[in-house]
């Protein structure tokens, strides 16, 4: 992210992490994430689909204190542009987010760690934004997607896809694009690229979300009792006859397409 600010100790962004889908390219597949659990990262699902093979790694911390943990799986959700990724060990971090059960409204906060950002890798750039109404790129058959517009002259980049909208201090919703104010006019494209940003919110999917990492916690005779009782079935046992009959690889294409054409802020 391109900003005159930047995260510091702020506790909101602590959970706040690089993504990597593929550590055999330093040059590519470059991401942002928020971890919620020690083991789960959530971050945009096109990040995901550029993966040749489940795997890669996130980073956590700034500066010095950064640390590097392997990914060994990828769990898709039903709809829209979201996804967790799983790391082999627990995270090490003081503070996970919580999910909101909400749709945010005004005032945001929204992070990213790309690359060529104003951080490099070491510093996390912040951005005040503001929820601005609906957006018409909803990807992966999402039935809503929202538009966030940045403040003080912040930029979205690639590498920021999958970073989290925060409101109230939770995460709100998951950076799918940045968008031009106006893809018609050349002057206000040049001067105001990725001003805006593409969101697919998690309200609707909090509760699975959060039934993941609920689910492997309960892996043992205490999981299997629940499942017997009849209680929600695991969101990723069901995700992919979801997925797959809204034709994954089509829209797929699609957020590579539209993130292209409207300067998107998604992995390369």
């Amino acid at each position: 992210m391109e900003s005159n600010t930047f995260a510091g100790d702020a506790p909101e962004a602590a959970p706040v992490v690089s993504v990597r889908v593929d550590d055999s390219d330093p040059d590519e597949g470059v991401c942002t994430g928020t971890a919620i659990d020690p083991h789960w990262v959530i971050t945009a699902r096109h990040c995901v689909d550029a993966a040749v093979k489940p795997g890669g790694s996130v980073r956590t911390g700034q500066g010095d204190l950064q640390k590097v943990y392997k990914v060994d799986r990828h769990e898709v959700a039903p709809r829209g542009d979201i996804a967790l990724l799983h790391t082999e060990q627990e995270m090490q971090l003081e503070r996970f987010a919580e999910v909101a059960d909400e749709l945010p409204s005004g005032d945001a906060t929204i992070y990213g760690w790309s690359s060529d950002g104003s951080g490099g890798t070491t510093r996390l750039p912040s951005a005040k934004a503001e929820v601005e109404g609906e957006s018409e790129l909803a990807l992966y058959d999402a039935p809503s997607a929202l538009r966030v517009g940045l403040k003080h002259g912040a930029r979205i980049q690639p590498g920021d896809s999958g970073g989290a909208v925060f409101s109230g201090g939770k995460v709100a919703g998951v950076m799918s694009a940045g968008l031009f104010e106006d893809p018609d006019n050349p002057t206000e494209r040049e001067m105001t690229s990725n001003a805006a940003v593409a969101v697919a919110p998690v309200a609707d999917q909090a509760q699975g979300i959060r039934d993941v990492g609920a689910g492997e916690a309960g892996s043992g005779s205490a999981g299997a009792s629940a499942a017997a009782a009849g209680t929600a079935t695991p969101w990723w046992v069901w995700a992919a006859a979801v997925v797959a009959a809204v034709g994954a690889a089509a829209l797929a294409a699609g957020a590579a397409g539209a993130a292209g054409k409207r300067g998107g802020a998604g992995a390369a």
